[in-house]
C-alpha cells in the first residue's frame, strides 16, 4: 500500500500515448479484447410470440451467515495441514537424531546380507557425496545470495538484506528456487520506482549472478563432488518432482546420489551407475577402438592428438593403441569384424602412426634425417620383424616411432616382404639386434614361429620378443613361450628402453675399441647418456605411479640430487637440495635387499621421528636400491608422494625392473665403479 500512487503511475504511464509505439498497441489490443469480453452480446429479433403463461413466483433459499467457528476452520484449516506435517517431520526427526546409532546398525543389518564391509562402504559414500552436495551447495547459495544482496542494496531496493538471504535459502531448489526469489526484488523495483531503470538493473543483477554462479561458480565449488551427470540431474528433478511435488524437487539430488551409490556398490544394480554417473563408462582404450569401428579417423587422431598433449607417444601406445588393436585383433580371429571394417582399421592406424611420427618429427628443434638419425651419429644396424599379421606389423611401427624418438635407426619388415628379403636382413652378423613383434591374442603362437625362423636364418644378434599385453608380465611371457636365450618385453616403452641401453652399450664398446690406450675411456667422455636414461625412467615412473615426484640419489654423493617430474606442470631442472643430517631413511633404503615401501610415513615407526620427510609432507615413499653385481649399493630409484597410498603387485615389478636398468646402465659406463662427481646424473 505504500506504493500505491507509484503503481497507480505507471498503470496510467502504460495508457497515455507517450509510450512507445510498441506498448501503445499493445494497451489498445487489450483494451479492445476487455470491452469486447464485457460487453453483452447483440440481442437477436424474434417474432412476436404468444404472451408467455405467468408462472408462479420462485422462493429463493438464503443460507445462514457462517459462525465465526465456521469461518476460522475454512480460514485456519488450509494452514493447520501443512503444519501439522511439519510438526510431525520434525517429531520423527528429533526421535531419530537422539536413536540414530541404533537405527544406523538396524540399517546396516538389514542392507549388508552379510556382507558387512559393502554396507559399510556404501553408507559413507553416501554420506560422503551428499555431505559434498550439501556443503558445497551453501557455499554456491552464499556466493550468488550476497551479491544479490549487495547489488539490490546499491539499486535502491528496499529490505535488500531479507532479498539476498531469501535468495540464498531459494537456491536450495533446484532450477526453480533462484527464479522465485527474484519475484519479490522484481515486484519491488516495479512499485518504488516511478521509472523502469530499477527494474532493469534488477532484471540484469539476477540474470548476471545466474550466468556467473552456473557457469564458474559450481563448475569450479563442485567439480565432480556427486559423480551425476548434468542430464542425470534433470531427468531426475523431473521424476521427483512429479514423484513428490515441490519436496520431490528440493530432495531429487540427494536421492539420485544414493542411487548412485547404490549403483556403484550393488552389483544387480550397476546399470544405475552407467545411467546417471559422471564418469566415462569406456575406458580409454575402449574409446578408441569404438572409434575404429565407427570408421572415424578424425575422432581416432582427435583423442590420439590430446592423449599424448597429456602423456606421451609411448603412454598413448601401451595404453589405448595396442589394446585397441588387441580387441580388433580378438573380434577378428572370433569372425565378428567385418571385412571392410578391418581393412579400415589397418590402413587407418598406419596412417594415424605415420601422421604422430611426423608430427613428433615437426616439434623438434633438430628434426631425424630420412633414415630417422641425426646427421654423423652412427647407430647399430636393428630389425623389427612382425611375428605373423597386421596388427603385428602396427606394433613394429609404433616401436620404430619410439626409436626414432631416440634418435635410433630401425627397419621395419613388412608381412608381405619376402622371406629372402627378410633372411638377408638378419642372417649371420647383419643385424646388431632383432625385435619381434606379436600383438595378442596370437601373439605366443606367432612369437614361437618367428623365433624359429629367426634360427632357420642363423641369426646371431640379440633377440628382443615384444608380446604386447598389459595382461601379463614379461616373466609369464617367457615361460610360457618357452624361450632361454631371448629376452621377452611386455609394453613398447620398455622396450624402447632397453634397445637405446643396449645401443649405448654398443656404442661405447666400438669407441673404447678404436680409443687409443693411452686416450681417456670413452665411457667417461659420453657424460650425457646416463643422464638421458635416467630422466627417461624417472618420467616413466612418475606417469605410471600417478605421483608429483619421482627420483634417483647415488649415496656416496655430497649432496642428495633431486630431479622431479610433476605430470600436470613443465619438467624442472636439476635442484640440489641441502645436505640433511637426518640419514634415517637412507640407512633403511641401503640396508633392504629388494623394495622399499612407506605406505603412510605417519604411522610408521621407522620414520615418525624422521624430520627430512616430515618437514617436506612426504606421506608415501616407495623407492628400489641400485645395487651392483658385486653387491655394493651405489643409489636408489624412488617415487614420492604427499599423500598415503599403495602400489600394486605390477607396480613393484616395475620399479625394481626400472632399478636393475639403471644399475646396468651404470656399470656399463663405468659409473659404478669411478669416483662421483657432485653431479651424479652428469657421471
Amino acid at each position: 500500500p505504500d506504493y500505491e500512487s507509484t503503481i497507480r503511475d505507471k498503470v496510467q504511464a502504460l495508457k497515455t500515448p507517450h509510450m512507445p509505439p510498441v506498448l501503445t498497441r499493445a494497451a489498445q489490443m487489450v483494451e479492445k479484447l476487455r470491452a469486447d469480453i464485457v460487453a453483452p452480446p447483440p440481442k437477436k429479433v424474434e417474432p412476436e410470440a404468444p404472451a408467455p403463461e405467468v408462472k408462479p413466483q420462485p422462493v429463493e433459499v438464503h443460507a445462514p451467515q457462517p459462525t465465526p467457528v465456521q469461518l476460522a476452520r475454512e480460514i485456519i484449516g488450509p494452514i493447520l495441514g501443512p503444519l501439522a506435517t511439519g510438526g510431525i517431520v520434525i517429531v520423527v526427526v528429533v526421535a531419530m537424531l537422539f536413536q540414530r546409532e541404533d537405527l544406523r546398525d538396524r540399517l546396516i543389518r538389514l542392507c549388508s546380507a552379510g556382507r558387512l564391509n559393502v554396507a559399510i562402504q556404501v553408507l559413507d559414500d553416501a554420506a560422503r557425496r551428499v555431505s559434498r552436495y550439501l556443503l558445497m551447495q551453501l557455499v554456491v547459495n552464499a556466493s550468488y545470495g550476497i551479491p544479490v544482496g549487495l547489488g539490490l542494496y546499491l539499486i535502491g531496493i528496499p529490505n535488500a538484506l531479507l532479498w539476498g538471504l531469501l535468495a540464498t535459502l531459494l537456491r536450495f531448489i533446484p532450477f526453480l528456487g533462484p527464479w522465485i526469489a527474484a519475484l519479490f526484488p522484481i515486484a519491488l523495483a516495479v512499485a518504488v520506482d516511478p521509472g523502469w531503470t530499477k527494474l532493469a538493473y534488477t532484471l540484469a543483477l539476477f540474470v548476471l549472478m545466474e550466468v556467473v554462479s552456473n557457469n564458474i561458480i559450481e563448475v569450479w565449488l563442485y567439480g565432480s563432488g556427486t559423480g551425476i551427470s548434468s542430464v542425470a540431474l534433470l531427468v531426475a528433478a523431473v521424476f521427483w518432482t512429479w514423484l513428490w511435488g515441490p519436496a520431490g524437487l528440493f530432495l531429487s539430488t540427494p536421492l539420485t546420489v544414493c542411487l548412485l551409490v547404490l549403483g556403484r556398490h550393488v552389483p544387480g544394480l550397476k546399470f544405475l551407475g552407467v545411467l546417471l554417473g559422471s564418469e566415462p563408462v569406456l575406458p580409454p582404450d575402449a574409446q578408441f577402438y569404438q572409434r575404429m569401428l565407427s570408421m572415424d579417423p578424425e575422432g581416432m587422431l582427435d583423442l590420439a592428438s590430446k592423449f599424448i598433449s597429456e602423456r606421451s607417444a609411448a603412454a598413448f601406445y601401451d595404453e589405448i593403441f595396442i589394446p585397441a588393436l588387441t580387441m580388433a585383433e580378438a573380434d577378428r580371429h572370433a569372425g565378428t569384424l567385418a571385412e571392410r571394417r578391418q581393412k579400415f582399421i589397418f590402413e587407418t592406424s598406419r596412417e594415424l602412426i605415420e601422421e604422430l611420427e611426423r608430427q613428433g618429427s615437426a616439434d623438434e628443434e633438430t628434426p631425424p634425417d630420412a633414415a630417422g638419425m641425426t646427421s654423423g651419429e652412427q647407430r647399430p644396424a636393428l630389425v623389427i620383424i612382425p611375428a605373423s599379421d597386421d596388427a603385428d606389423e602396427l606394433a613394429a611401427l609404433m616401436l620404430r616411432h619410439l626409436l626414432r624418438e631416440r634418435r635410433i635407426q630401425a627397419t621395419v619388415t613388412m608381412i608381405t616382404t619376402p622371406p629372402d628379403d627378410t633372411r638377408a636382413l638378419v642372417a649371420g652378423d647383419r643385424a646388431e639386434l632383432v625385435v619381434v613383434s606379436a600383438v595378442p591374442p596370437a601373439a605366443a603362437i606367432g612369437a614361437r614361429r618367428a623365433c624359429r625362423r629367426l634360427r632357420r636364418y642363423g641369426t646371431r644378434a640379440p633377440v628382443i620378443v615384444g608380446i604386447w599385453s598389459r595382461e601379463t608380465t614379461a616373466a609369464e611371457s617367457q615361460i610360457r613361450l618357452q624361450l632361454t636365450t631371448e629376452t621377452v618385453v611386455t609394453q613398447l616403452a620398455d622396450a624402447a628402453l632397453r634397445i637405446e641401453r643396449q645401443s649405448e652399450a654398443e656404442v661405447s664398446a666400438v669407441d673404447a675399441r678404436s680409443a687409443p690406450e693411452t686416450a681417456p675411456s670413452a665411457l667417461h667422455r659420453r657424460e650425457p647418456e646416463p643422464a638421458m636414461l635416467f630422466d627417461s625412467v624417472i618420467r616413466e615412473v612418475a606417469q605410471v605411479f600417478e605421483v608429483p615426484v619421482a627420483l634417483v640419489n647415488l649415496v656416496e654423493t655430497d649432496q642428495a640430487f633431486w630431479r622431479a617430474h610433476a605430470a600436470h606442470r613443465p619438467r624442472e631442472g636439476p635442484v640440489h637440495s641441502e645436505p640433511t643430517e637426518d640419514l634415517l631413511l637412507r640407512d633403511h633404503v641401503v640396508a633392504t635387499d629388494t623394495l622399499l615401501v612407506v605406505e603412510d610415513v605417519t604411522k610408521d615407526r621407522r620414520f615418525t621421528s624422521d624430520s627430512f620427510l616430515i618437514e617436506r609432507g612426504i606421506r608415501f615413499y616407495a623407492c628400489a636400491p641400485l645395487r651392483t653385481q658385486n653387491g655394493l649399493t651405489v643409489g636408489y630409484l624412488c617415487v614420492v608422494d604427499t599423500r598415503a597410498r599403495q602400489i600394486n603387485d605390477q607396480q613393484e615389478a616395475l620399479l625394481k625392473q626400472r632399478a636393475t636398468d639403471l644399475i646396468a646402465a651404470l656399470e656399463a659406463s663405468g659409473t659404478s665403479q669411478a669416483p662421483l662427481p657432485a653431479d651424479p646424473l652428469s657421471s
